[in-house]
């Protein structure tokens, strides 16, 4: 059952998928159209899942899954991995390359490969208070208080070693 995001409770858990390139408007009508059919049908042991997504910044998928409800199994999880690779497939986009880095540079959304960053930082045009977005939060709450963050209070310190 899909529900408006902002109706998820605050623990539901959450999935971020990014895409390592601004998605055009053509691919997101069709990400739209394929994630509305995939989660009319989403369901957990046959009981269907109270759950939302968002699109942002032409970048990220956010999947959530209203814990409150009825929780994600295993299966049901490793299903929307599988509809995210199948997504891939349709539209020549990669949702898990681990080296693309988004973060807000003069307040637009940018994405750099990690041998950029560290040659930006190097040069210090990524700082330790540069806005990125912690794609590794586990609920709508996480997810609104911190996803964007200063990359010295997200894993992104690690960078800077």
């Amino acid at each position: 059952m899909i529900v408006d995001f902002n109706l998820l409770d605050d623990s539901s858990r959450v999935w971020i998928f990014q895409s390592d390139e601004i998605i055009s408007d053509d691919k997101i009508d069709l990400i739209n159209f394929n994630l509305k059919s995939f989660l009319q049908n989403w369901s957990s042991h046959g009981k269907e899942l109270k759950c939302s997504y968002e699109i942002k910044f032409n970048l990220f998928i956010i999947v959530g899954v209203d814990s409150s409800v009825n929780n994600a199994s295993g299966c049901s999880i490793d299903t929307l991995t599988n509809f995210i690779f199948d997504l891939q497939s349709k539209t020549n986009l990669n949702f898990f390359n681990r080296l693309a880095i988004a973060f807000r540079s003069n307040e637009k959304v940018t994405i750099k490969n990690m041998s950029e960053i560290k040659e930006m930082i190097k040069n210090e045009e990524f700082l330790t208070e540069t806005i990125v977005f912690n794609n590794l939060v586990k609920t709508k709450k996480e997810y609104i208080n911190t996803w964007e963050s200063m990359a010295i209070e997200s894993w992104h310190k690690n960078l800077f070693i």
